[in-house]
């Protein structure tokens, strides 16, 4: 393996600031320029390991979903028919595809499936990145991240992860690495979110404000009712009545789904009488978790992550919150699909089924897709068309076109998941009825950004007396954080400010007052035209501003890996999960089959979650397999 160096790092920024997005499509993509194919300043530097060629949206998968999208496919190129059948062929290869395939080897007793996923490897958003720093392997999430055991969750999710967690044989203890300094020791978050809110008090947490030419850090403000802060009087009373609020939505059902009738802001504006900057504090956080902030979000989803007001999580009668438990593997939730996959097909990662084989161990590319087997996987194989053999009520199959490598491929299957985004899906599928497609046309998905910068060390927010920040005023983000490191097999990163690691930021892109659709439309735009180069220098500029001397770019930083996810939330926006207006809710619509199709992704959920995400592709595999 190749370390990546600061030189590396240095050259990174000499890149020119043009996105370079306008550039000639593939082969199969139709001829001319298109706003579709992003350059090699775009993507940037992958990291080292199986992972490295697929972080984030990669510019192939880029190009052929904006020419899918816009009508630029050209299928008048020769397709090639492979002459194969499946029994279920699933698209997409995320934890909703790996769930799909898994139920299929539970509940077919004969037969085999075909998974294709778009990207160079499988797992959707719950994929790695790994770095070689000064001889230290360090591995960071790409997106999803972040669980609780079942039985500790008292969240909405915890009975569809309890579905999977002892099928698949996941460990419920964990080992973290200890404090390995002689300097006094911090406390470091055991994940990338709970720092934000819910756990807060398990790591030292920074709030910046701006002072002068400088920023004031408010060290752990809540331990002292935000005295440190700055915020005026009234504002701290507010922001504390929110987070400690006594009252409830009610206990009845009814009560529950009442909260999604409207939006967030309104419960905590209208119905508990809050202040605007109230809101404003939590917009952030929120659009962390389900991609936009309160004036956009249901307070239903609020209420689903235990957020403030609607669920009562620091309640003031619970004095002790360490039963309240969150982990985060390594690589994130990669650890989930990993699972599923040395399932689903055991020679696909090296070594015996243990939790350390799985999580270490190299993938095997050459085992996914050999023939003969129960399950296989095509990877870099992109659905453009999927259409039933004749009318859908009566066909005894669908047909599925995919692009790879510039050529357009056929297979054929007795039945078919959906288990890509609806984003995608709805261009797919060329005989969904107006139906499934009003109701796709009701989604709204926000982009997202994870950074994750790899230090040769973290003295700079030590000497700070931090291990997680907090900032309004930013040029990138809102917040970043380092992990405690957890213990895997002989992955053993280390635990010492003088010593490499991974600070990561979680960036969601929103903008409050603006339409939802128009929020999301700008994030993606950002997102789509902002050069590898260009959030390179704002990752600088922004750690220079938080900690300014004692941050040199040059000594302390090794190298960043951006993961741009175009679509990586659905936006539960009010009536999402039980419908308005006396309309059924959209996703409930989609959930049902159409004809041998059925439709089975994580978005579905409203709250995207790696349990749930699964369930859903499971139930849209039983669907299909129940049709015969």
């Amino acid at each position: 393996m190749l370390s990546i160096t600061r030189r590396d790092f240095l050259n990174g920024a000499l890149l020119g600031a043009g996105a370079g997005l306008l550039a000639r499509s593939p082969p199969g993509l139709g001829a001319g320029p298109v706003y579709a194919r992003p350059g090699a300043d775009w993507y940037g530097y992958g990291g080292i390991g199986d992972y490295a060629a697929s972080h984030g949206n990669t510019p192939d998968v880029v190009a052929t979903a904006h020419a899918l999208r816009d009508g630029r496919l050209d299928f008048t190129t020769a397709v090639v028919d492979t002459g194969e059948t499946f029994d279920a062929i699933i698209v997409g290869g995320g934890l909703a595809g790996l769930g799909a395939a898994y139920e299929f080897t539970q509940q077919a007793a004969s037969g085999q499936c075909l998974i294709l996923e778009n990207h160079p490897v499988f797992g959707g958003e719950a994929k790695r990145n790994e770095f070689l720093v000064d001889g230290v392997r360090l591995i960071a999430p790409q997106g999803s991240n972040g669980f609780s055991v079942p039985g500790v969750d008292e969240g909405a999710h915890a009975s569809a992860d309890a579905l999977y967690y002892d099928a698949l044989g996941v460990p419920r203890q964990f080992s973290y690495q200890g404090w390995q300094s002689d300097r006094p020791p911090l406390k470091l978050a055991p994940d990338h979110a709970s720092f934000l809110y819910w756990l807060n008090h398990r790591a030292d947490v920074g709030y910046f404000f701006a002072q002068g030419e400088g920023v004031r850090v408010a060290r752990n403000p809540w331990d002292d009712a935000l005295a440190q802060t700055g915020y005026p009087a009234r504002v701290r009373e507010q922001l504390l009545a929110w987070r400690y609020a006594t009252g409830k939505p009610g206990a009845g059902a009814d009560d529950v789904r009442w909260l999604d009738t409207m939006s967030y802001q309104t419960y905590v504006e209208q119905i508990m009488g809050l202040d605007p900057a109230v809101t404003a504090f939590a917009d952030p956080i929120l659009a962390f978790a389900v991609g936009l902030g309160c004036d956009a979000v249901s307070a239903y989803a609020a209420y689903a992550i235990l957020f403030p007001g609607v669920i009562n999580f620091y309640r003031p009668e619970v004095k002790d919150f360490t039963a309240f438990e969150r982990h985060s593997f390594p690589g994130g939730n990669d650890g989930f699909a990993r699972h599923f996959l040395k399932k689903i097909i055991p020679a696909a990662i090296a070594g015996y089924h243990t939790f350390a084989a799985i999580m270490n161990g190299a993938v095997n590319f050459a085992a996914l897709d050999r023939a003969g087997q129960r399950v296989r996987m095509r990877l870099g194989a992109t659905a453009v068309r999927v259409e039933h053999d004749g009318e859908p009520a009566r066909s005894t199959a669908v047909f599925v076109i995919y692009h790879r490598d510039g050529k357009l491929y056929r297979v054929r299957a007795r039945g078919v998941v959906m288990a890509a985004g609806g984003w995608m899906g709805k261009h797919v599928v060329r005989d969904l009825p107006d139906s499934y497609r009003q109701a796709y046309a009701s989604f709204r998905h926000a982009p997202f950004l994870v950074a994750n910068v790899a230090l040769t060390n973290w003295r700079f927010l030590y000497d700070a007396g931090i291990t997680a920040c907090r900032y309004d005023d930013g040029v990138f983000g809102h917040a970043c954080n380092l992990r405690q490191p957890m213990i895997v097999g002989d992955y053993r990163p280390p635990n010492d400010p003088q010593r490499p690691a991974v600070l990561t930021f979680y960036v969601p892109f929103f903008y409050p007052g603006a339409a939802t659709a128009e929020q999301c439309s700008r994030g993606r735009t950002e997102l789509f035209t902002t050069a590898y180069a260009g959030y390179e220098q704002r990752i600088v500029e922004q750690l220079r501003r938080l900690f300014g001397t004692g941050f040199v770019a040059e000594r302390d930083l090794a190298g960043i890996i951006l993961n741009r996810w175009g679509h990586a939330y659905v936006v539960p926006e009010p009536g999402f999960y039980f419908g308005r207006d006396g309309r059924p809710a959209a996703r409930d619509i989609i959930r049902e089959p159409c004809g041998r199709i059925a439709f089975g992704h994580s978005e579905l959920q409203g709250n995207q979650h790696w349990g749930p995400a699964a369930a859903e592709g499971a139930r849209a595999m039983r669907q299909i397999l129940e049709r015969g």
